[in-house]
């Protein structure tokens, strides 16, 4: 009976890791461009054609986006559950990657099956758009689009018409006259006046920008916002921004309609050469954008140390907070790394600072955790206890409660993640904390609890099971309303 029992649990066991792995979402499989054949082949071996990994990208998108053939790709879409609806990454559905993909066919099957050619995603990006945006040369993919109803003079939220989305990639302005026969006006400008020169500016192309302004079409100084932008592969160079400025003449000092310097969107990306062209050109690094973020704020939830220690010598006040009372140091706790945090607080950073919630710097370090699994985990583990370390050196009660009664047990309590919760328990946390509402962090995972892990495992630390909310309830009573507990059958008599 033993033997029988470690034999079926080792089974379980690999077959729960099999199933974990599917080979229809690794990108290394579709690089390979696997026949029709191969892919059935994995099907029968337990792969799920209709899964989503963790970014909601399913085997459809993964053998669009890599040219897998349309055999490949019409048969995952007859699979069950591969409907032409179907949300995936950014809630875009399968007629949005194709028609990006300058997949005519696959257009055509889907647009045949129902799929909805005035569908916008997450974004607010339209299936036209997508596919302008994302660089479709192929006309035949825009005429069918047409045929099916969409409006060539579509604008998206931006005012932005489709030569604005595929001038940047539009070298030898084929597209710029494709669109223009069909009533496009390169000479509109978007809701915030920028003109099509400006979003060619995108790639760094000056040949395009040239030919828009021979053309009447001039760029603005929102040319410079768009040639941060670049793209996953290519990130534009000090030379295409001194051209914007020095040979165009567009103000390096300009704002954009968010009411950011280009140091904001430059710190995304860092290059030192480029900000210190705009440092020397006298760009104000104190100046905050329309929610109060300064770019030494967003620069320092980045991992870019030396980008951080430029900025900070011209910053005037190291303390300034945005319109959410967060602080540059807290940037960095809830999302830099761990150097970028010692030398803020080196230089002054306030440790005893706290946002408008009321919330203090123990709360974001808490929240920056990264659960295991997730890749680089190993450094990130590293860089939260380092966090720590600082944070005690420099005088913060980490136990200490926040604005609203919540310590750091609720946090991880919150998050459900039982690292956090004996994080907490072993920091000192007072375990039978109330916050503001009278809920104890047992109280918030009888709400929220999946399993009764968590729940175990404060009553083992001895938390206080006789303690009542606001109204009056128990753990026990709150456990009694967890959907989650009751539908599987988890039996809370441990809270009485």
């Amino acid at each position: 009976m033993r033997k029988t029992f470690f034999a079926a649990f080792f089974i379980f066991a690999a077959f729960l890791g099999k199933a974990q792995k599917n080979t229809l979402l690794d990108g290394g499989f579709w690089k390979n461009n696997p026949s029709l054949e191969t892919v059935k082949a994995e099907i029968s071996k337990g792969n799920n054609p209709t899964q989503q990994n963790p970014g909601f990208f399913d085997p459809v998108v993964m053998a669009i986006n890599n040219r897998a053939s349309n055999e490949v790709i019409e048969f995952l879409l007859a699979q069950k559950g591969n409907t032409v609806d179907k949300k995936t990454h950014h809630s875009r559905t399968y007629l949005q990657w194709a028609a990006a993909s300058g997949n005519l066919e696959v257009v055509n099957t889907l647009i045949k099956n129902g799929s909805d050619v005035h569908y916008k995603d997450s974004h607010g990006a339209s299936i036209i758009g997508y596919a302008a945006e994302s660089g479709n040369q192929n006309t035949a993919v825009y005429d069918a689009l047409f045929k099916a109803g969409v409006d060539p003079k579509e604008k998206n939220e931006d005012g932005a018409n489709l030569i604005h989305l595929t001038i940047a990639n539009d070298a030898d302005f084929k597209l710029l006259d494709y669109f223009t026969s069909k009533g496009v006006s390169f000479k509109d400008k978007d809701n915030y006046s920028r003109t099509a020169a400006d979003y060619a500016a995108k790639l760094g192309n000056l040949q395009i920008i040239d030919h828009l302004i021979a053309k009447g079409v001039k760029p603005t100084d929102q040319a410079l916002f768009f040639a941060t932008q670049g793209s996953r592969a290519k990130q534009n160079g000090l030379d295409v921004y001194q051209a914007l400025v020095e040979k165009y003449g567009l103000n390096p000092k300009a704002v954009n309609p968010k009411g950011a310097t280009i140091l904001h969107s430059l710190v995304r990306r860092p290059n030192a050469e480029i900000i210190s062209y705009f440092l020397n050109k006298g760009v104000d690094v104190s100046k905050a954008d329309n929610e109060g973020n300064t770019a030494l704020m967003l620069a320092s939830g980045g991992k870019d140390l030396k980008t951080v220690e430029a900025l900070l010598a011209k910053t005037k006040n190291i303390n300034a907070k945005n319109e959410k009372g967060e602080t540059a140091l807290m940037k960095a706790l809830a999302s830099g790394s761990a150097e970028i945090t010692a030398f803020l607080v080196k230089n002054g950073a306030d440790v005893k600072a706290t946002d408008l919630s009321g919330n203090n710097l123990a709360y974001y370090w808490f929240n920056s955790y990264q659960p295991a699994g997730r890749p680089g985990q190993e450094s990130q583990t590293d860089d939260f206890s380092e966090k720590l370390n600082m944070l005690k050196s420099a005088g913060l009660d980490v136990k200490a409660p926040q604005k609203n009664g919540s310590t750091l047990l609720h946090l991880a309590v919150d998050k459900g993640d039982l690292y956090l919760v004996k994080k907490a328990i072993e920091l000192g946390t007072d375990i039978n904390t109330q916050d503001a509402d009278g809920n104890s962090a047992l109280h918030k995972a009888a709400l929220t609890a999946k399993d009764d892990q968590i729940l175990k495992f404060l009553v083992e630390k001895g938390i206080n099971k006789t303690l009542k909310t606001e109204f009056e309830e128990t753990a026990y009573d709150l456990a009694k309303d967890n959907e989650f507990l009751t539908k599987n059958n988890i039996s809370i008599e441990f809270l009485k």
